[in-house]
Formats: C-alpha cells, sequence, structure tokens
C-alpha cells in the first residue's frame, strides 16, 4: 500500500453535522449515527495553543505508534467536492505511523473548532447529506469507495465512513461536540475499526476535559 495514497485519503477534507443535534438523529441511508447523547452545559472556545494540547498524544495511543512529522497543507478536497455549510476557525491535527515497509499502520486525530455550536451541528449535516448521494469518485486517478459506518453515541453525534482504494480499507468517525468537529482516521491494509473507535472515544474525552478545565 502506498502511503501516498492513504494520507491522500486521511486528508479528505469532510466537515458537517447531524442535523438538530443530539436529540434528532439523521434518516439518511448512507451514514450510521450514534445513540443521541445527554444534554450537556455549552462547551467554550479554546484557542489554537489549547486545542493543539487537547490532541492525543503518542502515550495515549496503542503501543507501536510514533507521530509523523507536519505535513504541507494539503489541498481542501471534500467527499464529492460537496461544498461545507461552514468552515472551521481552527483546525489541529495530528498523524501517527505504527510499523513499515508494505503494511504500515496510519491514525490520524484532528479538532475542528467552528464560531459556535450551531455552525459546527451545519458543517456535520453537510457532510451527511453529501454523503447520501456520494457513494465513490475518482481522485488523483485512484478509484475511492465510501460506505456508512455505525458510529459510538459520543458528543452530541457522530457518524462512521468506510474509504477503499487500491485494497486498502480507511475508517473516518466524526464526532460533533460544542463548537467542535472530532475526526479520528486510520488506514493499513489491516486497519482495525474498533480500535479507531476507541481513538475517538479517548480523543473526545481529552478535549472535554481540556474545555472544562
Amino acid at each position: 500500500m502506498r502511503r501516498t495514497l492513504v494520507t491522500l485519503a486521511l486528508s479528505l477534507l469532510a466537515a458537517g453535522c447531524r442535523d438538530g443535534g443530539a436529540t434528532d438523529p439523521s434518516g439518511t441511508a448512507t451514514h450510521s449515527t450514534g445513540a443521541a447523547a445527554i444534554a450537556a452545559p455549552a462547551l467554550p472556545l479554546l484557542s489554537e495553543q489549547e486545542l493543539t494540547e487537547a490532541l492525543l498524544a503518542v502515550p495515549e495511543l496503542p503501543p507501536g505508534y510514533s507521530q509523523d512529522p507536519p505535513e504541507p497543507e494539503g489541498p481542501d478536497k471534500t467527499f464529492c467536492d460537496y461544498k461545507p455549510a461552514f468552515q472551521e476557525k481552527i483546525d489541529v491535527e495530528r498523524a501517527f505511523t505504527n510499523g513499515g515497509g508494505l503494511s504500515p499502520e496510519f491514525r490520524r486525530v484532528e479538532l475542528r473548532q467552528y464560531a459556535d455550536a450551531d455552525q459546527a451541528k451545519a458543517a456535520l449535516k453537510s457532510l451527511t447529506d453529501a454523503l447520501a448521494t456520494c457513494t465513490g469518485e475518482t481522485w488523483n486517478g485512484s478509484e475511492i469507495t465510501y460506505a456508512p459506518m455505525s458510529a459510538p453515541g459520543v458528543g452530541n453525534g457522530a457518524v462512521g465512513v468506510k474509504m477503499t482504494a487500491n485494497g486498502a480499507d480507511l475508517f473516518s468517525f466524526f464526532a460533533v461536540d460544542g463548537p467542535v468537529i472530532v475526526k479520528v482516521g486510520g488506514a493499513g491494509v489491516t486497519a482495525d475499526a474498533d480500535e479507531v473507535i476507541n481513538l475517538l472515544k479517548a480523543q473526545i474525552t481529552k478535549y472535554e476535559a481540556a474545555a472544562k478545565s
């Protein structure tokens, strides 16, 4: 599996939120949302430094991962080139690799903060709306297919999508939590969806702890 292909897939810019928040799950057939979360006090906006410090770090990942150096900013690619309802104000992320050779594993965590919680919800809804009709595309010569995945009941709602390209699977989960969309992705020849889901839960826990401190 070529690292460039996996990095390209992990970098797909896809942000949005389920319509109506935690108590009004989306009915679209192309994604699954987690169970509704109990309403909680509003989370405040954080600075870029605070958001960066809220990202998972190497000691918080499963054994064997190392952090990758920062990558040049890529193109604003979205699923089937859909237009997000709003653009995030701050976007911070970290990427990690486990192993090497022909079968490395990649993980990425990302926090996208919007102007407020309503914008974050609208952004995730534009993603789920796009996935209602976007089941695949050709990008840079590679055929990429998209399939819905069930997501855990975290934050104020979550969605999952499985991407397949050149025989490699990539799992991405998006959860809206106050003014932030939490994105966690994992890819590899033997990518483990359960591990990616556990990272999503851990990332939300760390972000909420930072926001409430």
